[in-house]
């Protein structure tokens, strides 16, 4: 028979699992020649429009192990390239890889990347004034 572990030691693996994972998270994300690029579209990041791309200093986020989060340190702004309605996020690392895709919304709302308004002008500066990733 296999080891099969039981629920609650295999819950207390998990929950153990997951610092070190978010700080390996947040490592790759500041990692690399360049800050990190965070890229709002209009529609899935596949196939939708890219709005505006945003540069993510290191120090424009910080690791919360209490909550075992990444969150952001503070406002950060891009200038918007295309008119449209914000509603998702590619994030990319310090090298310009892929790192993960995440929800959109306004600062009421409850997207992993908060807006000061998701309606983008041309011209006009897209603000985030929270981001919140999850370990």
């Amino acid at each position: 028979m296999a080891l099969v572990l039981a629920p609650t030691h295999q819950a207390a693996r998990q929950q153990a699992s997951r610092l070190p994972a978010l700080m390996a998270s947040s490592e790759l994300l500041v990692s690399g020649p360049g800050p990190a690029l965070i890229q709002l579209f209009s529609g899935d990041p596949d196939s939708g429009s890219r709005l505006a791309d945003i540069a993510m200093p290191a120090d424009a986020l910080v690791l919360d192990q209490a909550a075992l989060q990444i969150q952001g340190a503070g406002i950060i702004e891009g200038v918007v390239m295309v008119e449209g309605q914000a509603e998702h996020a590619r994030i990319l690392d310090g090298a310009g890889n892929w790192w993960a895709d995440a929800s959109v919304s306004e600062e009421a709302g409850d997207g992993d990347i908060r807006l000061q308004t998701t309606t983008l002008q041309l011209g006009a500066y897209a603000q985030i004034t929270s981001i919140v990733i999850g370990g």
